[in-house]
């Protein structure tokens, strides 16, 4: 009876499995370890960021924000964000603006958190040129980010960037399209769990430098990462400052046209990341998006 027991849960769970479907993409491949299963809807995408589908949005025109702690949260602001002040939240709303950037926080302001909001810069900037989704330093989860030129452009320190969906990168002028800026003078930032989709075959998915100053302690780990011309940039060529300390470990990259990472003058840690990124993001939701990216 035990062994019969045995054998029939064996059974049930083999009907379980059979009924969820798993396409063969969902199998990841990685260089140096056992293929591992990765559901497409673990990662972020249309279904699972931006404000609730139920949430009605109150109108409201640009806004400026000078009071520490405040929270903005369900609207629909047309013409953008100036953060000015600590300790803000941006929450469960829709953000839309063709502004240098989207949501602009002062890079001296601290405790700033944008979370849920969809993120549209309408596919050019103030001068016809691109512009950014959120450009400053805070903590950034949840977010469906398209339609600029950079999804985010970070300063500071102790930056969290966590769940959000950046895709559709569009904008006019000479773009040097970019999922995540890192120019330099940043550290202590953790880059987690996020879909990050490239499709132009120019710069990447995350581009780190040290343009502006030195790179130190940045953590790129479990995202979904796809395109640019290569995937990742790890690159110390512009100056003497230096960048250490980031980790890039346990991703599914679709490679840039050139290749999946570019690393000069500079040795991230770069361990288990597997190689399905695109397989994956065939998977993913894309929402009324039209683009719709041009998926490999």
């Amino acid at each position: 009876m035990r062994w019969g027991g045995i054998v029939l849960e064996a059974a049930r769970v083999a009907v379980a499995v059979a009924a969820l479907q798993i396409p063969a993409a969902a199998v990841a491949a990685e260089p140096n370890g056992a293929s591992k299963l990765a559901f497409a809807s673990q990662w972020p995408d249309a279904s699972n960021t931006g404000p609730p589908r139920d949430l009605v949005l109150k109108p409201s025109g640009p806004l400026t924000i000078a009071v520490s702690g405040t929270t903005i949260s369900g609207l629909d602001i047309q013409g953008g964000v100036v953060v000015n002040a600590d300790n803000v939240t941006i929450e469960m709303s829709r953000i839309s603006a063709s502004a240098w950037a989207v949501i602009k926080i002062d890079p001296h302001r601290t405790g700033v958190v944008v979370r849920d909001c969809t993120i549209d810069g309408q596919g050019a900037g103030p001068d016809g040129n691109g512009n950014q989704g959120i450009m400053g330093q805070g903590t950034f989860q949840r977010n469906n980010i398209s339609n600029v030129e950079n999804g985010i452009v970070l300063t500071g320190r102790d930056n969290l960037i966590e769940h959000n969906f950046i895709h559709d990168l569009n904008a006019g002028g000479a773009p040097h399209y970019d999922g995540i800026q890192i120019d330099g003078g940043i550290s202590d930032t953790v880059i987690r769990q996020n879909t990050i989709i490239n499709s132009h075959g120019a710069a990447g998915a995350i581009m780190i430098d040290n343009e502006f100053g030195p790179v130190s302690n940045i953590v790129i780990e479990g995202n979904l990462l796809a395109g640019g011309s290569y995937t990742v940039y790890s690159d110390a060529k512009f100056n003497d400052n230096p960048i250490s300390g980031v980790s890039i470990t346990d991703n599914h990259i679709g490679s840039g046209q050139y290749g999946p990472t570019l690393f000069r003058r500079n040795r991230p840690t770069y361990l288990r990341n597997a190689t399905d990124g695109w397989r994956l993001v065939r998977n993913l939701d894309f929402g009324s998006v039209a683009a719709q990216e041009a998926i490999r």
